[in-house]
């Protein structure tokens, strides 16, 4: 696959990049960032106590996870190039990071003006002031790298939903003709018999292109599904490791944005799905179906049993549990599947009493730089 071999370039070299400015924004804040951002774990030789790792480490695993994230979407995404895709918008992927920097700048001028209002001394500001300006470079790489991911699935979803509408197209034709083979035949000396043979004939080729579209509609999800799996499970792994400690207080509501964000996202897609194309496509063809109902006199049970057999799969089919079953497939298993450990996770988690974290004052002097 040479495009998921050139997006993978791509993101290695993103991710690189970011890396290393991670690294420098850190390396230039001095002990500023410490008791902002750092990791707190038991000491090993002392239980009681407590121990600290630098929060860029912390950063560093998140943007590895979400590297590694970018890749398996790509992954997903067989008919989507994002080299591609950023050659043919790049005035717009330009002024998206246009955007983004301009954001970052003025948040982080804004926490710069907080520290010089508190009274910080100026040393403090100087390394904060130049630990931001490495730092918002690395944050337009880690956006980057989001957006690139939720171009690829955008790109993914608009091609396959295309598929959906064009093999859906052929599957009423299919119904259609069948219903006008029952009730006309294609003959006009064709006997009763020979007429719904050939209606049914067709009736299960139109059947085979329904399995056909529902395939359809679970490579359209599944990217979805996989990437809500993959931000509930990075999101299980901050807040259930050290790696929590290196967050402010807003971090719970970003959590719940990340984890419940995507789910209900899904669930947009698949209700605009579900209203816009796949309850017309089953409704009209359970109405071709029931249209060339077998008469009594037909005489053939196995013509009959069939037939109700179609139009009991198309009644179940139509309705929204019906097509919550169709478009689940593997990856809404495993998105399924993650919110599940997430949430008994959550429900262990809250009754678990808070210990106080207790750090050595002598470590953390924020006012040193």
């Amino acid at each position: 696959m040479p495009s998921l071999a050139a997006d993978a370039l791509l993101i290695g070299v993103v991710y690189a990049i970011a890396l290393a400015l991670l690294r420098a924004s850190y390396q230039r804040s001095g002990r500023v960032w410490v008791l902002r951002h750092c990791i707190v774990v038991p000491n090993a030789r002392r239980p009681s106590q407590r121990a600290w790792v630098e929060g860029w480490i912390g950063e560093a695993v998140i943007l590895t996870l979400a590297a590694a994230a970018s890749l398996i979407i790509a992954y997903f995404t067989p008919d989507i190039s994002l080299v591609g895709l950023l050659t043919r918008w790049w005035w717009q992927a330009l002024l998206a990071t246009l955007i983004v920097v301009a954001v970052v700048q003025i948040y982080s001028t804004t926490v710069i003006r907080a520290a010089v209002l508190e009274g910080r001394k100026a040393v403090y500001c100087k390394r904060l002031r130049a630990a931001y300006a490495t730092y918002n470079f690395y944050s337009v790489c880690l956006f980057g790298v989001g957006a690139m991911v939720l171009l690829m699935l955008a790109a993914q979803y608009l091609s396959d939903a295309a598929a959906f509408r064009a093999e859906a197209r052929v599957i009423s034709d299919v119904f259609d003709l069948a219903r006008m083979a029952a009730l006309s035949g294609t003959e006009p000396d064709a006997s009763l018999q020979g007429r719904y043979v050939e209606a049914m004939t067709l009736a299960e080729t139109g059947f085979g292109r329904i399995a056909l579209a529902a395939k359809l509609l679970q490579s359209q999800f599944n990217p979805l599904f996989v990437f809500a799996g993959l931000l509930i499970g990075i999101n299980m792994l901050i807040n259930f490791t050290p790696l929590k400690h290196m967050f402010m207080g807003e971090a719970v509501l970003m959590t719940a944005i990340f984890t419940y964000g995507p789910l209900a996202i899904i669930g947009l897609f698949a209700l605009a799905v579900y209203m816009g194309s796949y309850e017309t496509l089953m409704e009209g063809v359970l109405a071709n179906v029931r249209a060339f109902t077998p008469p009594p006199g037909l005489g053939d049970w196995e013509i009959a049993q069939r037939h109700s057999e179609m139009v009991a799969e198309l009644a179940n089919s139509i309705n929204l549990f019906g097509f919550v079953r169709m478009i689940a497939g593997e990856g809404g298993g495993f998105a399924i599947l993650a919110w599940g450990v997430q949430f008994a996770l959550d429900k262990i988690s809250d009754k678990k009493e808070a210990v106080p974290v207790r750090l050595p004052n002598a470590r953390f002097r924020p006012n040193a730089g």
